[in-house]
């Protein structure tokens, strides 16, 4: 009876010393969730370009001589026909005036040489109606062969008179367009020897001083028309056919790359380079871009425009097969995986091209990395299954 007790004693002992079977907590991923979203999907070609104006113009002297007059400095505005400098006026003046009194001299010349020729016809009439009487006379032995020969001497010198006079006016009429000409020279070069702005512009920089000697063809002033700027861009050939000159937008953008300003490309190169394999375009700058001549800026070529809904970027995973998908979340807070169609990427979000069929549905834009299909997701947003 006692080792009977002591076993008893020893089994019920055993049976509390057992430990409690533990049921284990399901695992759960926390994740933020977000509906798809309605916005504007942009194809962009972001490039930088340096702005410069539309016009632009470094003028030189077009005459040497010394600069007696400088009308600007750096930083002028002038308007289209202002006077901005002049060399050796008074000298230049003073060549027009001798020009124009050689011509003077010239045309009393031929005055003089017509005046000879008229002359020497009235000679030369009366030395022919000699020598023609002196014929017939001769042929009735009227007079000796002596007179005759003396008549058409005096015939022959008239005859002669007359070439002489018809060269001495050809000879003056030359004389008097060569005159013609260096007037027309002087004249230009007095025109020459002052310059006007040729558009309304900014005195950008000069590079000579008033009073100083320049030679033609020297650099006087650059100026520039900042009311009209433009950027210059190279692109590759590849985009080629989707620029359109007049009406592929672009959009100027900020050191953060918000769009500041919008245009359109003005220019493009009618052919491609095929060393570098890039096409030249142009794009005029509007006035709200706060352009700067010389500036480099920040701009996006955009290729397509158009809204639908999307989600950000990296909420869509890539599978075999060049499949992507997107987590949802189901009544359950369980993960399930859809197949996304993938439009354009703008700004870290991407469009998602089949989302009719999704509009309902509840993505998983944080944490995806950490799920699977049927996973147990808690809305970090909520705190809640």
């Amino acid at each position: 009876m006692r080792w009977s007790i002591l076993a008893v004693s020893a089994l019920l002992l055993a049976a509390g010393c057992e430990k409690p079977v533990m049921q284990t907590k399901e695992k759960t991923t926390r994740v933020n969730i977000s509906k798809l979203q309605k916005r504007i999907f942009r194809q962009r070609i972001p490039l930088q370009g340096t702005i410069q104006p539309v016009e632009f113009a470094t003028i030189s002297a077009k005459i040497g001589g010394t600069l007696e007059m400088l009308k600007v400095s750096e930083g002028d505005k002038v308007k289209k026909g202002d006077l901005l400098f002049g060399i050796d006026r008074q000298v230049l003046k003073n060549q027009v005036v001798v020009k124009e009194d050689e011509i003077k001299v010239r045309q009393a010349a031929l005055q003089s040489a017509e005046i000879s020729l008229n002359i020497a016809k009235i000679s030369y009439d009366q030395a022919k109606r000699d020598f023609d009487r002196a014929k017939n006379l001769s042929r009735s032995k009227a007079i000796s062969e002596s007179s005759l020969e003396s008549a058409e001497t005096d015939f022959r010198k008239a005859e002669m008179a007359v070439n002489n006079a018809n060269a001495a006016i050809a000879n003056a009429k030359a004389l008097l367009k060569q005159a013609e000409s260096n007037l027309a020279i002087a004249r230009k070069n007095l025109n020459d020897s002052t310059t006007a702005a040729p558009f309304d512009c900014v005195v950008f920089d000069k590079f000579v001083e008033e009073n100083e000697f320049v030679s033609a063809g020297q650099e006087i002033l650059k100026l520039e028309n900042h009311d009209a700027l433009e950027v210059v861009c190279f692109i590759s050939a590849v985009y080629y056919n989707a620029v359109i000159e007049g009406k592929t937008p672009v959009d100027f953008t900020d050191r953060n790359g918000k769009a500041v300003a919008r245009s359109v490309i003005t220019y493009k190169a009618p052919g491609i380079d095929p060393e570098s394999r890039t096409f030249k375009i142009k794009v005029a700058i509007p006035k709200e871009a706060n352009p700067v001549s010389g500036m480099l800026c920040e701009l996006d070529i955009i290729l397509a425009e158009r809204e639908g809904y999307g989600l950000p970027e990296s909420a869509i995973l890539l599978r075999a097969e060049n499949r992507m998908i997107a987590y949802t979340v189901n009544d359950k807070s369980r993960a399930e995986s859809v197949e996304i169609k993938r439009g354009i990427i703008d700004g870290g979000f991407s469009e998602v091209l089949n989302a009719e069929n999704l509009l309902s549905r509840r993505f998983v834009i944080t944490g995806q990395t950490f799920i699977n299909n049927g996973s147990l997701l808690v809305d970090a947003a909520a705190g809640k299954k």
